[in-house]
């Protein structure tokens, strides 16, 4: 009878600390995670990676593989981007802005290399499909 009542204690001990627990939710990412985690893939050179961050329709048009050729063939590569910010003037459509750096070829450039460094500020359009921000290829 003891054994039953320990049992009976325990059993309802731990349900009762279950539901005081604090529940974990998983919090949406925002739009300027979203947007920082896009950046980084590229320059990272992920390309397959950073193509799961396009909206769903860019994405039904081109493939994942084609996506990644096409973004490695460029004369562009980016070394890294900071997200400064963003401003939303609908609920569920923002612009980000972010600084990129990127290394570029120079064609016809008589130095001891064609390839410059430079960074600029690029504004990032996303919007908000189903709760999840989608990067809107322009």
């Amino acid at each position: 009878m003891k054994t039953i009542r320990l049992w009976a204690f325990a059993s309802a001990t731990l349900l009762v600390l279950s539901a005081c627990g604090p529940a974990e939710e998983q919090q949406p990412e925002t739009v300027e995670e979203r947007a920082q985690a896009r950046w980084n893939l590229l320059a990272e050179g992920e390309f397959e990676q950073a193509w799961a961050y396009y909206t769903p329709g860019f994405r039904e048009r081109i493939e994942q593989d084609d996506f990644a050729r096409d973004m490695s063939r460029r004369p562009v590569t980016w070394l890294g981007a900071e997200v400064l910010g963003s401003t939303c003037e609908e609920p569920d459509r923002c612009t980000v802005t972010v600084e990129v750096a990127y290394r570029a070829e120079v064609p016809g450039l008589r130095q001891t290399s064609s390839q410059v460094e430079l960074s600029r500020r690029l504004e990032d359009e996303w919007i908000r499909l189903d709760g999840q921000w989608w990067y809107v290829k322009n």
